[in-house]
């Protein structure tokens, strides 16, 4: 069956999902008609189980209506135009061990990674990563990554809800720098066979990192070196605005920190390190731009406010997943109060 406006999730279906993926360790895939958030919905899953989230599992919905992305921006797509899905893991070692705090914020881009690795393999279009949290093709935006923190149960691992936003059939898109691969691609894929083959490529990146957490994402560990040479950022000059700045800091993006944040090389020579609750966008630099400092910038008041100090700006860590635009994890993670009842749940479809 085709998606429609009324239908918007007919194309899915959850007994072919489920057999697909339960050799990739997904327990269950959830389909949702619509939904407000997908984030939300699994996020509220989780707890109603008292906060243990064992193995991985999946919602997908054909149309989220109240999709959000880093620092609170909303992003709304058409029924049935995007893949809209969240995951949710709880991120141990091959003991069984909890992956340690500083490692959990890893998981956003590791999403990212996968998705670029699907969209590749099923149509060839250059996917690559953009810090902290797009992926993007010929520079426009394709899809957006976003995690949020359930409240573990005592003495267990936190279990983290990874959600994302792909565009994929739409023809016409409400900015000049998004894109689709209905646009991008020669034959765009299904939307099932596109969201198995990211979970699928999440689930095989998540158990490579389970390894050896601390090894495989650690400074030039393997799985961290194939994700930088995806992250299209790295290399380039770029235009950070920061909270309260009047003016961005114009600096080359140098590499990924502990945690995934990003370091910089500014003007002056000296490197900064941000994570994405520090950060309120990260553009490649335009010529004309007057270089500032980092202390120039946080001294720097704006209409919207007092300057805010990096440390202190609210993270992305409690929002929710739309494409294209979302944020990952601040580090360290810590436990969010649990999500608030979204109210009445949709049921899945069979």
């Amino acid at each position: 069956m085709e998606a429609t406006g009324h239908s918007p999730a007919a194309d899915y279906r959850e007994a072919p999902l489920e057999d697909a993926l339960r050799g990739h360790g997904y327990r269950e895939v959830t389909v949702l008609d619509s939904v407000d958030s997908t984030n939300t919905w699994l996020a509220q899953s989780i707890a109603d189980r008292g906060g243990r989230g064992e193995g991985l599992a999946a919602v997908v919905t054909g149309f989220q209506s109240r999709g959000r992305g880093r620092l609170d921006r909303q992003w709304v797509t058409p029924p049935g135009a995007a893949v809209t899905f969240s995951v949710a893991c709880t991120p141990v070692d091959r003991t069984g061990r909890a992956w340690e705090p500083q490692l959990v914020p890893w998981l956003t881009l590791l999403m990212a990674y996968a998705v670029t690795g699907a969209v590749r393999d099923l149509t060839g279009v250059p996917a690559v990563l953009k810090w902290p949290n797009d992926v993007l093709v010929r520079e426009r935006k394709l899809c957006g990554v976003l995690a949020t923190m359930v409240a573990p149960a005592a003495g267990t691992a936190p279990t983290v809800v990874v959600g994302a936003g792909l565009n994929v059939t739409q023809r016409e898109l409400p900015v000049p720098t998004a894109t689709s691969l209905a646009l991008e691609a020669d034959a765009a894929p299904t939307r099932p066979a596109l969201l198995t083959a990211v979970l699928a490529r999440f689930a095989e990146t998540l158990e490579r990192a389970s390894e050896d957490p601390a090894r495989q994402l650690g400074p030039g560990g393997p799985l961290r070196r194939d994700l930088e040479a995806r992250v299209d950022t790295l290399g380039r000059e770029v235009s950070l605005q920061l909270p309260g700045a009047s003016a961005p800091l114009l600096a080359t993006a140098t590499g990924l920190g502990t945690s995934g944040q990003l370091v910089v090389r500014a003007r002056d020579g000296r490197e900064h390190e941000y994570s994405a609750g520090e950060v309120v966008h990260v553009r490649p630099a335009a010529a004309g731009h007057s270089a500032r400092t980092p202390e120039d910038t946080h001294r720097t008041g704006s209409e919207s406010g007092p300057a805010v100090p990096p440390a202190a700006h609210p993270s992305a860590l409690a929002t929710d997943p739309s494409a294209p635009t979302t944020g990952p994890l601040t580090t360290p993670p810590a436990p969010v109060p649990e999500p608030p009842s979204p109210g009445a749940r949709p049921e899945p479809r069979a």
